[in-house]
């Protein structure tokens, strides 16, 4: 009976978590106007629907735009397809998006087109769980979706038409899928990885890091699951190879509407950055610069993350010999984290800690387990015959006791701080920084662009001006 009723409590808890996933990016983006890659993703994506093309913002793959403008489909909105700034010779995405969302209920647009996001956050947030239950135990679970939960960057992300939060979400489920592969040898759970990677790869051009590491696994898993001569091991890996490949291309010719141009990917992989101004200059600590700093990202980590999962982050690598899962987990969680920030620290802009976001899961289910297992190493073992009786003899050790105690108190306080620092900075997410930097109100100093502020707050200040008409807005 205690056994259902632990059960029972962990879905409970599972779906209380779930449901914070999903209502804090809900709520919050309730307050705000669009942010600026809005006003191009969503008209954009409600463009390719009704002219079956896909012209405007060509530097981002059409999935979460198709996604996020469906539900619009449903509604009687102006739209013009004669607008120059979309089938003109010069077009422009800006202009076209800020006319089309200005001209209908710009709300209700928002409101809409933002769901797909949220419910793609709100996958994340199961597959987490999921992963880490199955790699550790369910506490590992829960622990790691309450990590999760509140993590500010993440709740950010979900409340926006954007591609960072789905690109982390679809390839941390293709990983997932890889690893139950590997874990099986089940060629269904491969399938499912294809199907996940040609997500991700529709969603941000982005997702092509993943690709030599992807090689690299069925590679290792086709040699070593293989006997015989090398043309038979090249062969398996081919087979399996192609058995992912082949649902990754379907998702991604269809997302872009099924295209008779056979270099349809890489002719949009060539666009990213096409709206990137020569000689924009980045920011850091106060400074101004052109090249950036190999350090931005780690920096931006470090202090938009809430103190207590930073700890628990530290933590987690610091008992790494006691963590007991086999290789192909461990090599199926670090790598794909530490090879994406690697490769986001030297060739993304220095303008977002978003870039890095499909790096966090991989690192919260770690810790996730991480944190479970230092707990149950910390518990008094059952006691008794000899040992018992020692006890009862008046030779007992408060020691151990103590320490598991200490430990637990620890784990509720710096929970209860992690809780309070998300609840707190709401609905401004986007703007959170940790007590390393003094908080929110000095986060101007160290960044600026979308970690700041992304031109969504423009709803706020106009009922701020409205409540304060003489006030001087600069």
């Amino acid at each position: 009976m205690s056994s259902l009723n632990y059960l029972a409590n962990t879905k409970l808890w599972v779906v209380i978590l779930l449901a914070v996933v999903f209502f804090l990016p809900f709520f919050s983006a309730r307050n705000f106007s669009p942010a600026t890659d809005e006003i191009a993703h969503l008209p954009s994506g409600y463009s390719y629907w009704k002219t079956g093309q896909i012209i405007l913002n060509p530097e981002h793959p059409p999935l979460v735009k198709l996604m996020a403008s469906f539900p619009l489909l449903f509604m009687d909105l102006k739209f013009d397809p004669s607008d120059p700034n979309l089938v003109g010779p010069i077009r422009n995405e800006w202009s076209f998006g800020s006319k089309f969302l200005f001209s209908n209920n710009i709300d209700r647009l928002l409101l809409w087109g933002r769901l797909s996001v949220m419910l793609l956050s709100l996958l994340l947030g199961f597959y987490i769980y999921k992963w880490a239950s199955e790699m550790f135990s369910s506490k590992a679970g829960l622990l790691s979706l309450f990590l999760y939960a509140f993590m500010p960057v993440m709740i950010a992300n979900a409340q926006f038409v954007t591609t960072d939060l789905p690109l982390a979400s679809f390839s941390f489920i293709a990983f997932y899928y890889l690893w139950k592969f590997v874990a099986t040898g089940l060629k269904k759970h491969l399938a499912y990885f294809g199907l996940f990677l040609g997500l991700a790869l529709s969603s941000k051009f982005s997702a092509v890091v993943f690709l030599p590491l992807v090689a690299i696994f069925i590679f290792i898993y086709a040699w070593r699951s293989c006997q015989g001569e090398l043309a038979l091991r090249i062969r398996r890996f081919v087979n399996l190879a192609v058995l992912a490949a082949i649902p990754a291309f379907a998702v991604m010719y269809f997302s872009y509407l099924m295209p008779t141009d056979s270099g349809f990917y890489l002719k949009g992989l060539k666009s990213v950055y096409a709206n990137w101004k020569p000689g924009y200059y980045l920011y850091l600590n106060g400074v101004f610069s052109q090249s950036g700093w190999w350090y931005y990202f780690l920096e931006a980590f470090l202090i938009k993350t809430p103190i207590p999962a930073l700890i628990a982050f530290t933590a987690s690598i610091l008992f790494y010999k006691k963590i007991k899962i086999d290789g192909w987990s461990k090599a199926l969680v670090f790598l794909p984290m530490l090879f994406f920030a690697f490769v986001t620290s030297i060739k993304a802009q220095n303008i977002s800690i978003r870039y890095l976001i499909p790096s966090i899961p991989f690192l919260i289910i770690y810790t996730g387990g991480a944190i479970d297992t230092i707990i149950q190493n910390s518990k008094i073992p059952p006691l008794g015959g000899k040992d018992r009786s020692t006890l009862l003899s008046g030779k007992r050790q408060n020691y151990p006791e103590q320490k598991f105690y200490i430990l637990i108190f620890t784990f509720l306080i710096f929970s209860g701080w992690y809780v309070f620092s998300a609840i707190r900075i709401y609905p401004d997410y986007i703007a959170y920084f940790n007590e390393l930097v003094g908080g929110s109100k000095n986060g101007y100093k160290y960044l600026d662009d979308s970690n700041i502020e992304w031109g969504h707050d423009l709803k706020r200040l106009g009922k701020y001006q409205s409540d304060n008409p003489d006030a001087k807005v600069i």
